[in-house]
C-alpha cells in the first residue's frame, strides 16, 4: 500500500482521521462461515482483521493470506470460522485531501539465515579496538549488516564501546569486522576493550522512512509484541530482542504510523548522515529493496557538506547505478552531475575497484559500489580531513 499517514494536520478542509472499531462472534458470518459484513465500515488502507487476537494477514490464500477485503464493509476469509471464534475489525478512516495516505506497512518472512543468526549463542572474550571501530573475535561468523547486541564491554582504561545495539559495516576477515551505530554513523570511543566485549547476535530489519518519533506495531505470526522488550526501535531499523524465538517461515509485521512524508514508495532515503575522516557509510544494500533482490538500477542523489554549519565546503551529485549481488566487476557507477568545492568532486569507485575507505584518494569524497555472495552494497566514503554531513535518496529503482 505504500506510505500512509495518520495525521493530526487540520488544513483548510478540516483534514482528520477517525478510528472505527466492531467486534463480531464467527456465528454472525455468511456464505459457510466465510463472510462477515462489519458493523463499522472501513478504510481499506488501514483496516486490521483480529481472529481470537492474533492479527491476521489481508490476501489471498495462495499469496499467503487470510481474508480479503471488498469496497467498506464486506470481509472475505480464505478459511472458513468457527461460530465461537471471536473477530475483532479495527481501522483508521482517513478524511485528508492534503495527506491522503496513513499508514507504512513492511513484512518479512523469517529465512533460515536469519533464524540460525538469531539462534546463536551468546559471544565472549571478544575485543575492540578504537582506533578502527574494528571488533575482533575468532570465527566471528559476522556479514554486512548483521547487527549485534554488545552485553557488556570492560575497557583498558577510560571508557570503550558501550551497551548497545551495532551493526557491521565491513568485514576485514574471519576475526575482524568494523561497526557503526545502529543507524550507521561512525563510533567515537576514547579506548581500547581487551577480550572483555560480550554480545549476542540479534535479527534487526531495515524499515527505510521509519523515524524513532512514529508510533509501531509489530507483530510476529500475529501477536503483537512489547516495545523495549520484545523489541526495540532505531532510526529505519527494528531489532528484535535475543529472548524473542523466531524460526524460518515465521511472518513479521510491521505498522508505523507518522504524521508527515518521509519517503514514496519505491525510493530510499536518509538525511543527517555524519560521516567521520577516513571513514564510511552503507547507504544502500541489495536486502533495502527486498530479500530476494539480485539486481538493481537506479537514480541516486547524493549530497554533504562540512559537520561545521558556518563552514561553506559542500557537494551535490547525481548519479547512475547498476548494482549486482556476487559480482563486483558488473557493478557500475556513472556520474551525471556534481557541483561544490570539496576535494577534486565526487570520486567513483566501481567495477571491483572498492573494498575500504583507503581505496579513496585523501582529500576526497566518494562513492564505492561491491558485492559479495551475500548482496551488493553502496557506501559514501570520506577522506575530505574532516567531518561532513551528508544525504542520499535513490529514485526510479528497477528493483
Amino acid at each position: 500500500m505504500g506510505i500512509k499517514f495518520i495525521s493530526g494536520f487540520r488544513g483548510l478542509d478540516n483534514a482528520k482521521q477517525h478510528l472505527r472499531r466492531s467486534t463480531h462472534l464467527g456465528s454472525e458470518t455468511t456464505s459457510s462461515s466465510t463472510v462477515l459484513s462489519p458493523s463499522e465500515a472501513f478504510d481499506q488502507q488501514a483496516c486490521f482483521v483480529y481472529l481470537n487476537g492474533a492479527m491476521l494477514r489481508e490476501g489471498t490464500s495462495g499469496a499467503g493470506g487470510d481474508y480479503v477485503l471488498s469496497g467498506t464493509s464486506t470481509i472475505t476469509f480464505n478459511t472458513a470460522v468457527a461460530d465461537t471464534d471471536v473477530i475483532e475489525v479495527i481501522s483508521y478512516a482517513f478524511q485528508n485531501p492534503t495527506l491522503p495516505q496513513t499508514l507504512k506497512e513492511v513484512d518479512h518472512v523469517v529465512t533460515a539465515t536469519n533464524s540460525a543468526a538469531h539462534a546463536t549463542a551468546r559471544v565472549t572474550n571478544g575485543d575492540f579496538t578504537t582506533a578502527t571501530d574494528t571488533l575482533i573475535k575468532g570465527s566471528h561468523g559476522l556479514v554486512v549488516g548483521d547487527v549485534i547486541n554488545v552485553i557488556s564491554a570492560t575497557a583498558t582504561s577510560g571508557t570503550t564501546i558501550t551497551a548497545g545495539r551495532y551493526k557491521v559495516l565491513t568485514v576485514t576477515d574471519a576475526g575482524n569486522v568494523v561497526l557503526t551505530d545502529i543507524d550507521g554513523t561512525a563510533l567515537a570511543f576514547a579506548n581500547n576493550s581487551d577480550a572483555d566485549v560480550t554480545y549476542d547476535v540479534v535479527f534487526s530489519i531495515s524499515v527505510p522512512g521509519l523515524a524513532v518519533v512514529n508510533h509501531v506495531m509489530l507483530y510476529l505470526n500475529g501477536m503483537l509484541l512489547v516495545e523495549n522488550t520484545d523489541y526495540f526501535r532505531d532510526q529505519q531499523q527494528i531489532t528484535l530482542d535475543k529472548t524473542v524465538n523466531i524460526a524460518t517461515g515465521h511472518q513479521l509485521a510491521i505498522r508505523s504510523f507518522g504524521s508527515f512524508a518521509l519517503e514514496r514508495e519505491a525510493e530510499k532515503q536518509g538525511t543527517g548522515i555524519t560521516i567521520v575522516d577516513d571513514a564510511q557509510n552503507l547507504i544502500l544494500r541489495n536486502t533495502d529493496l527486498s530479500a530476494s533482490n539480485v539486481t538493481a538500477t537506479f537514480h541516486l542523489q547524493i549530497s554533504y557538506r562540512h559537520v561545521t554549519a558556518t563552514n561553506d565546503s559542500y557537494q551535490i551529485a547525481n548519479l547512475f547505478v547498476r548494482a549486482e549481488k556476487a559480482v563486483p566487476a558488473d557493478c557500475y557507477i556513472h556520474i551525471i552531475s556534481d557541483a561544490g568545492n570539496i576535494g577534486a568532486g565526487l570520486e567513483i569507485l566501481d567495477e571491483d575497484a572498492y573494498s575500504a575507505a583507503s581505496d579513496l584518494t585523501d582529500g576526497n569524497v566518494g562513492v564505492g559500489i561491491t558485492a559479495d555472495a551475500n548482496g551488493w552494497y553502496v557506501y559514501l566514503v570520506n577522506r575530505a580531513g574532516f567531518s561532513v554531513v551528508a544525504g542520499f535518496k535513490a529514485t526510479a529503482i528497477s528493483g
